[in-house]
């Protein structure tokens, strides 16, 4: 398997035996197979295509996967480099997408898969970000991280040293970086855990970054950041509320921030909200459903993805479901249950991260519910034909 072999991997349908929907399994392969994250673009060909990571052959990879006909080009020939796996942003602008690897932001034109350096990390700050371009873009946005002091041997897993990191506050910088040139330049310098950079999709001086850590502890999560200036500024503040948010994501619009949360002392109703970069138009309500992520294209439809498979002792009930909440002009209807997902949530690989396509038809989510993570694509259709989840629905996992 080299750069720019063209395959297709077998094509599994079935009903979910909760919705009725029909479930297209679009990967099957002997290792771990995810989308982007949900905030990071990766939609390209105008909407058909869409860029995945995959372990095969015994590296891992960056693929192209065409909707229309069910065919993956693999996109990247990268050499093993321990646990790592390529993520990375695209930009419609550029039709490029760009990644992280071996310390460099690497260039992949989608037109001819030729590739270039963009930037280098100095050897004592660690890259741990994702590389988003700005919406004209000109920049690459970025995060580096002073490196720890590596101490006695670690094991490491998912998010085995979240709370060090937090309690750390490592030297951390979001860097602008011009796409041209490679000039680099930092525009936000803290002590403190950042991550979440996600540039607008519209405004090419605007981006958001989050102070990251356990929710209920995060003083203040949402920032925006101007790229040109190195203006920051709270988006939802937090003080004297009690609500712990995350997981923001921008609106289609590229103005728009939507977000959950719920009380710090995790007593009450969940919220879900949404609100303009600059503050202006919030909108937020009791919602009390849970899921772990949530994506949107606007207010209108929302969709989650439920719970582990298993949870612990503090997550309730498990919901191991792709939901979807409909606004009704006053609250969120749901959740109506749109497939048994049954994902370990075990890493990021096996996270659901659901996203709609871009024509809002479909819901595409990662699950490893077949032991290797894999992707899924079922179609939204009618949502009054959906089932409400219902006690009676929790699944009996052994």
């Amino acid at each position: 398997m080299a750069k720019g072999d063209t395959f297709q991997d077998e094509i599994f349908r079935y009903e979910d035996a909760y919705s009725g929907r029909e479930i297209i399994r679009l990967t099957d392969y002997f290792g771990h197979s995810n989308h982007m994250y949900f905030t990071d673009p990766c939609w390209y060909n105008e909407g058909k295509s869409f860029i995945f990571t995959s372990d095969r052959g015994g590296k891992s990879n960056l693929y192209g996967y065409n909707l229309d006909t069910f065919t993956i080009t693999q996109l990247t020939d990268l050499e093993r480099s321990g646990a790592a796996r390529p993520g990375g942003c695209y930009s419609k602008t550029n039709n490029a997408h760009y990644y992280w690897w071996n310390r460099q932001i690497i260039e992949l034109n989608m037109d001819t898969l030729a590739e270039r350096v963009v930037y280098e990390a100095p050897e004592d700050m660690e890259p741990t970000g994702r590389p988003g371009a700005n919406a004209d873009g000109t920049y690459i946005c970025t995060r580096l991280a002073k490196k720890a002091d590596e101490g006695k041997a670690k094991i490491s897993f998912a998010y085995s040293s979240f709370r060090d990191q937090f309690y750390a506050k490592p030297f951390s910088q979001i860097l602008r970086i011009e796409i041209a040139t490679g000039k680099v330049e930092p525009i936000h310098e803290d002590y403190c855990y950042i991550t979440h950079e996600n540039c607008s999709p519209k405004l090419p001086d605007i981006m958001t970054f989050c102070h990251e850590g356990p929710w209920h502890l995060v003083e203040q999560r949402i920032w925006g950041l101007n790229i040109q200036t190195g203006e920051t500024w709270k988006i939802r503040p937090q003080e004297g509320q009690g609500i712990a948010v995350g997981h923001e994501y921008w609106f289609e619009d590229g103005e728009t921030i939507g977000y959950h949360g719920f009380p710090r002392d995790r007593n009450g109703d969940h919220i879900y909200g949404h609100i303009k970069w600059d503050n202006s138009d919030h909108v937020e309500v009791s919602f009390p459903y849970r899921s772990t992520h949530f994506c949107s294209q606007n207010e209108k439809l929302i969709a989650g993805d439920g719970s582990p498979a298993a949870v612990f002792s503090h997550q309730g009930e498990a919901q191991p479901f792709i939901q979807l909440f409909n606004w009704d002009g006053e609250k969120y209807a749901g959740p109506r249950v749109l497939a048994y997902h049954r994902s370990t949530f075990n890493d990021q690989h096996a996270h659901c991260h659901p996203r709609f396509t871009p024509d809002g038809k479909y819901v595409m989510y990662a699950s490893d519910l077949t032991k290797y993570a894999n992707i899924y694509l079922v179609e939204v259709g009618n949502i009054d034909e959906l089932p409400f989840l219902s006690k009676g629905m929790s699944p009996q996992h052994t």
